[in-house]
């Protein structure tokens, strides 16, 4: 009976969570006629730049949280919580009709995707912390506290994020580990 009148409590609070994820792709077109010019074609196709290095595949992320709150009997306590990511894949889109290449690409393009969609996992990972921290945040005496307190947690897990992403690249040395170097596969 304790058991179910938590539960009753709770779901409404768990019922005001919200979280909205909305995933696009960017491809950019990669022309190639020979396989020996594959990697130079895809490099200068390649808009991702980054200090100097060239990458095939780019995972952007843009979470976004509010939260509202009531005051009630010296307390203020959250009421509801919504978080919001937008992913973007930039991706190649291969333009040959040369049988080896389109091989070649078939074999080394789904590494790529697996890799960028592990960025993609982290940002989702931490939107559903986000989500969950605030969810849970409790009661402060007041609504100031609340509001800084929670945005204090969703920044620090945004500060988590950008760390969990480039210890993810430097794991996978930016999937090569995952064999999503299209060298790999040439």
């Amino acid at each position: 009976m304790k058991f179910l009148l938590l539960i009753f409590t709770l779901l409404p609070f768990y019922l005001n969570a919200e979280i909205k994820i909305v995933e696009s792709y960017r491809f950019y077109k990669v022309a190639t006629k020979s396989k020996s010019n594959i990697l130079e074609d895809l490099n200068n196709a390649s808009p991702i730049r980054e200090e100097g290095n060239v990458f095939h595949g780019y995972t952007r992320y843009d979470i976004k949280w509010k939260f509202w709150w009531k005051s009630n009997n010296n307390k203020c306590e959250v009421t509801k919580v919504e978080t919001n990511l937008k992913l973007k894949y930039t991706m190649p889109s291969l333009i040959s009709s040369n049988s080896e290449i389109k091989v070649i690409w078939s074999n080394w393009y789904p590494n790529l995707e697996i890799h960028e969609k592990g960025h993609g996992d982290l940002a989702k990972d931490t939107a559903y912390k986000i989500d969950k921290k605030l969810t849970a945040l409790g009661s402060k005496a007041n609504c100031d506290l609340l509001k800084n307190e929670g945005n204090k947690i969703a920044y620090r897990l945004m500060a988590n994020l950008k760390e969990a992403n480039k210890i993810y690249d430097r794991k996978t040395n930016h999937g090569e580990t995952q064999k999503a170097w299209i060298y790999m596969h040439l």
